[in-house]
């Protein structure tokens, strides 16, 4: 029979071995990640843009459409940019109300551009006409974006066309637009002019532009010939300036198809 001493000592050895065996296989799970600890769900910290829109006399403008667009940060690879990996891309659009204040929330940190278009008025939108305003937007906090806008005047086109010779919409084959009209500006600066309206006679194209600047217009069309109102060919570009508080008018008609 065992004594007590060699019974005791085999339950400490057995006892040492699953101690043993235990330390084992913890650091065994520990350094295949199967005990790690669960990690949080990643949040974003936002903030927000809270401002107004007005007019150089003090006017509150309702209704004026905000854009904004978060600008997201690149690095170089090779010759080119691309986004950093993560980087989050937000944009949206808003109306100010009857007061002409504005607020966008929720939004991830970071340097936003915001542009300020109000519709049937001529306020120049400053992210066309003037440096593009760009605003920094902090975690937990509100980023101020107050607005003072220009007063332009109206560039209307009207292009006659009655015989229907510009194909509508775009050429399925060649792509690209059937009429192109634009405004020059400054050292090689452009902004379209924009299609709002179409009828049986023709088109209508409208854009707000700054009154006693220097401007070009840019006309191109690669299927019809145009001609002013007296017959004469349209040249792709025609300087002119506007005066103040007086809209300015161009008058296209479209003679033929191109061969």
């Amino acid at each position: 029979m065992r004594s007590e001493g060699n019974f005791r000592s085999q339950r400490r050895f057995v006892k040492t071995l699953h101690v043993v065996a235990l330390n084992f296989l913890l650091a065994t799970c520990a350094a295949s990640g199967q005990l790690a600890p669960p990690s949080a769900t990643p949040t974003v910290s936002t903030g927000a843009i809270s401002g107004s829109v007005r007019g150089e006399d003090g006017i509150a403008l309702a209704g004026a459409v905000i854009n904004y667009r978060r600008v997201p940060k690149l690095l170089p690879q090779g010759q080119h940019f691309v986004q950093v990996p993560g980087e989050l891309n937000v944009s949206d659009k808003l109306l100010t109300d009857v007061t002409g204040a504005f607020a966008a929330q929720a939004l991830p940190a970071g340097d936003y551009i915001v542009c300020v278009d109000v519709p049937a008025q001529a306020y120049l939108d400053p992210c066309k006409w003037a440096a593009t305003p760009r605003v920094t937007v902090s975690a937990n906090a509100i980023a101020s974006a107050s607005f003072v806008l220009k007063k332009g005047v109206f560039l209307n086109v009207r292009v006659n066309d009655p015989q229907g010779l510009l194909p509508r919409g775009d050429s399925p084959i060649l792509g690209g637009q059937n009429l192109e009209i634009g405004v020059i500006f400054g050292n090689g600066g452009f902004h379209g002019v924009v299609n709002t309206g179409t009828d049986k006679d023709g088109r209508d194209h409208q854009l707000a532009i700054p009154a006693s600047v220097p401007l070009w217009l840019w006309v191109y069309s690669r299927f019809v010939n145009l001609t002013d109102p007296k017959g004469a060919p349209i040249s792709t570009t025609t300087s002119f300036q506007a005066s103040p508080e007086h809209d300015h008018f161009f008058t296209l008609n479209v003679s033929a198809r191109k061969l």
